[in-house]
């Protein structure tokens, strides 16, 4: 996703900080470096398409040009708390702390998250929706809050957030996939199956698309259209769901009593 962004010189800081335009504000993000900037905004897209391993690698690849970049550090931290590797993320997170330029309104509430997090103190949902009301149009403050509601266990609340964000994102596809497991963790099936499908509507060419309804179906146990969709996902991404396949078709295997069709790539 995109986004237009105004340079702001600040001479007494000596930093840039990239704003977008005020036609629908969007958080400002600081960094001393253009390039770190434009490579941030890649890995953000990489994100934001479930390309997770790639993601992280320009997410690093930012913080190469510039190792105090503030949100690079914050979403590595955020992204190994969710996959709860808990070494890297207190190394990302007091790198994110430790930040020494003069941070963005919307950065300053991100950093009190961290430590409220560092401190194991997960209620950090408020400071999620503050960024909601200081920054309503910007896809990224649901995306964080939808985050923190997750770290609370909250998927009601989840998808009450998720269902706002398809009102304002330029591009709703990935608020659908979040949405889609929003819905099977709180076992509404049927709402699931039509989030995962809205979001292969509006993003065919996204291995990804076809991985989450790949895990939908493993999910209804329906381990041949697992096999299918994984494997639809892989021929796109040799990267993708090739593992997951592999387990859906000996699972089909195991309850039907009978061999699946392989799928040859």
């Amino acid at each position: 996703m995109k986004k237009l962004l105004i340079v702001i010189f600040l001479i007494s800081a000596g930093l840039l900080v990239y704003a977008q335009t005020d036609i629908k504000k969007l958080m400002p993000v600081t960094t001393g470096s253009s390039s770190a900037l434009k490579v941030y905004t890649e890995a953000r897209k990489y994100y934001e398409d479930v390309a997770l391993d790639r993601a992280i690698e320009t997410f690093k690849r930012a913080l190469s040009q510039d190792p105090g970049f503030f949100m690079a550090n914050y979403q590595l931290a955020l992204y190994y708390l969710l996959n709860r590797e808990a070494d890297n993320f207190y190394k990302y997170a007091r790198a994110a702390i430790s930040c020494r330029d003069k941070l963005s309104n919307a950065e300053e509430i991100l950093k009190q998250a961290l430590q409220n997090l560092m401190s194991g103190n997960s209620d950090v949902a408020y400071l999620g929706k503050k960024l909601i009301e200081l920054y309503p149009a910007d896809p990224e403050s649901y995306n964080n809050l939808a985050s923190f509601q997750s770290l609370e266990g909250d998927n009601d609340g989840m998808i009450v957030t998720l269902s706002k964000a398809l009102e304002i994102a330029p591009d709703p596809a990935p608020f659908y996939n979040q949405l889609g497991y929003a819905y099977l963790a709180t076992k509404q099936n049927d709402k699931a199956e039509k989030a995962f499908d809205k979001y292969i509507e509006l993003s065919p060419g996204n291995p990804n698309v076809y991985d989450s309804k790949g895990d939908y179906y493993m999910y209804m146990k329906m381990y041949d259209k697992a096999y299918e969709s994984y494997m639809k996902a892989h021929s796109i991404d040799p990267s993708f769901s090739r593992d997951k396949a592999d387990t859906a078709r000996r699972l089909y295997e195991m309850s039907e009593g009978r061999k699946i069709e392989i799928i040859q790539m």
